[in-house]
């Protein structure tokens, strides 16, 4: 087996396995069926990933730099800082709706995927205020943004843009219909206004 098709072999069970793990959810999802439906036998299933909660791993890990590279492209365009800040709040919003499984982080933890998904948690967080953080220094050496810490600003910024959803889904009891992302992307246009009225120069 060559190490190209190892690597195709191996692309064509993660986009399976997300499928599957975005319909179903963790728990009932065997890997009996993402094997039969990739056309493997279970051992050769096992070679690539050794456990399910591997390969749930890696399909979130997956996701989640999917996410990350979309929203560092957006840095490298010609857009001022706040219209920067503006995309990536509604970005974000997007991609946690189309990308069922980076949600997993959050909503569909058991036992077995607590320790691994905590861990790449909190190193998306950490991508996540990097972004932001290049923003904000951006807009600072532009002379758009007035901030004395743009790693602390970013910081806090990141928790104004997780406290909607929390909030929003505890209102609407774990509710991810087209309601709640209606109004999870209009709060989120909201902050990111509050925000740039709190930080732009001359304000």
């Amino acid at each position: 087996m060559t190490e190209q098709l190892s690597g195709e072999k191996q692309a064509v069970i993660l986009d399976a396995a997300r499928k599957r793990f975005a319909y179903y959810g963790f728990s009932k999802v065997t890997m009996d069926e993402i094997a039969a439906d990739v056309g493997l036998g279970k051992a050769s299933l096992y070679y690539y990933f050794p456990t399910k909660e591997n390969l749930f791993e890696e399909v979130v890990k997956q996701e989640k730099n999917q996410f990350l590279a979309d929203l560092q492209s957006m840095i490298g365009k010609k857009l001022s800082p706040c219209d920067m800040l503006r995309q990536y709040a509604q970005r974000r919003i997007q991609h946690f709706r189309e990308l069922a499984n980076l949600r997993a982080l959050q909503f569909q933890q058991t036992p077995e995927t607590r320790g691994s998904l905590l861990r790449l948690f909190k190193e998306f967080q950490g991508q996540e205020i990097g972004l932001i953080e290049q923003i904000l220094e951006i807009g600072k050496k532009a002379g758009d943004f007035s901030i004395s810490n743009p790693q602390q600003s970013a910081e806090v910024i990141i928790q104004m843009f997780y406290g909607p959803r929390a909030w929003l889904l505890l209102k609407r009891e774990n509710k991810l219909d087209d309601e709640t992302y209606r109004i999870l992307e209009q709060s989120t246009k909201e902050i990111a206004e509050i925000i740039l009225n709190g930080i732009k120069k001359g304000n």
